[in-house]
This record gives structure tokens, sequence and C-alpha cells, in this order.
């Protein structure tokens, strides 16, 4: 009787660890992922000496798979105030996983207004310092795991580019974001950014680095690659 008593245990103990085990298994592969790959492509349209039309798309994976994590399309129109300021506003369209999960392919859907304002200064021959403020109104769509909501977040990034030779550069810059959800303003994410971009022509570069996210639970090592294409309709 002990024997069949100790056996019917170690029977119900295996069992027991089975599912710890499962569900642990789910709730790591539901956490933040450590890494992943932004890539970004835009193509700036030159419609006149100070009009500018902002294209811009973009692709961040799932950790390091090739999976989407979220892709988007932003658009705007710049105007250039002068050699050192300009402004911009325009939308974009964000469509998210709803969770870290693989097998999981809902995409939550995501609108956005957004505006900002660009200063940038010379400060020798070879070195330029920008800074940008940008705000944003996002509208977050109903998914099977939020309602949907809005909120407001305010952005601001102070960069640095320094020019190494005539087709390389290298940028230094930092992003802080605050957000406004339901009345409370909180940190939303910091994203510190080093990058080496190579001019390819006149009119197109190709930018490869590496990102530091702080996010208010985790943090997370991006390797960040970007294309750019300049379009001019006006000879400049």
């Amino acid at each position: 009787m002990q024997k069949n008593g100790l056996k019917v245990t170690c029977c119900e103990l295996k069992k027991s660890m089975t599912i710890l085990l499962v569900a642990a298994t789910q709730i790591c592969s539901a956490q933040r992922p450590k890494t992943g790959i932004w890539v970004t492509a835009s193509a700036p349209v030159h419609l006149a000496k100070q009009w500018q039309w902002h294209n811009e798309t973009g692709y961040r994976t799932l950790g390091s798979s090739v999976s989407p994590l979220q892709y988007y399309y932003r658009t705007a129109v710049r105007w250039n105030c002068n050699e050192k300021w300009n402004t911009a506003a325009g939308v974009a369209f964000f469509f998210t996983r709803t969770s870290f999960v693989k097998s999981n392919d809902e995409f939550g859907k995501e609108f956005r207004i957004w505006e900002e304002l660009i200063h940038q200064l010379q400060l020798n021959e070879k070195l330029k310092a920008l800074i940008r403020f940008r705000t944003e109104q996002r509208f977050f769509a109903e998914t099977n795991a939020k309602s949907h909501y809005k909120a407001y977040r305010f952005r601001i990034r102070p960069q640095l580019t320094q020019k190494i030779s005539g087709k390389w550069d290298l940028q230094l810059a930092d992003e802080y974001m605050q957000q406004q959800k339901q009345g409370a303003l909180s940190f939303d994410q910091n994203r510190m950014m080093l990058s080496a971009i190579f001019h390819i022509n006149i009119s197109m570069q190709l930018q490869g680095g590496y990102m530091w996210l702080k996010w208010p639970e985790a943090s997370q090592q991006i390797l960040t690659v970007s294309f750019q294409k300049n379009i001019s309709f006006h000879g400049g």
C-alpha cells in the first residue's frame, strides 16, 4: 500500500512539475525580447526649395528572428524655414503584434497624428548638432487583449553627427519619451543610438548602428539598419 501511495505521489509530483515548466515557458515567451532588428527605408521628396514630402516605412522584428513585431508607414509635409530650422506635420499607421508570442498572429492597429520641430547647428567644419522635438497623438484600435484607447507622447532627441571622411559619418543620439495616458504623464522609453553612415552618392545613404532601448520594465539591444534615397523635383 505504501508503495502504491508513493507511486501515486511521484506521478502527481511529475505532473505538477510538467505543468509548472510549461507555464514558465509560456511566461518567458510572453516577455519582451531582449534583442531586435529595426529596418527603415525613407524617401524624402523635395517638392520645392522649402517644401518636402516625408516618406518613411519600417519593419521591426520579434527578437532576433525575422518574424514581425511591428511595421509602419509615416508621412508628412515638411517646411524648411531656413538652414537651421524646419518643421513637419503628418500622419502614421502602425501595426503591432498584440503579444510577444510567435504563434499569436493578431496585430493591433494604431493611427498617429504627429508634429515636429528641428533645429540644426553647424558647430565646426565637420561636427553638426541637431535637436528634434516631436509630439504624437496616438489612437489604438480595439484588440482581443485591450479595448481602444488614446495617448499623447512627447519626444525630444539631441544628436551629434561627426564627418569622418567624404563618404563616412558617425552619429550619436539619445531620444527620451514621456507619454500621457488616462490623464497621467509617465516615462515611456529612452533610446540611445550610435550609428555609422555611408554616403553611397549625393542622393543615397546607408546607415547601420546599435541602439540601447530602455522601457519602464525592461531593456533591449537593437540592431538598426536604414536606407535613404532623396528625390528632388526642383533641381536643388
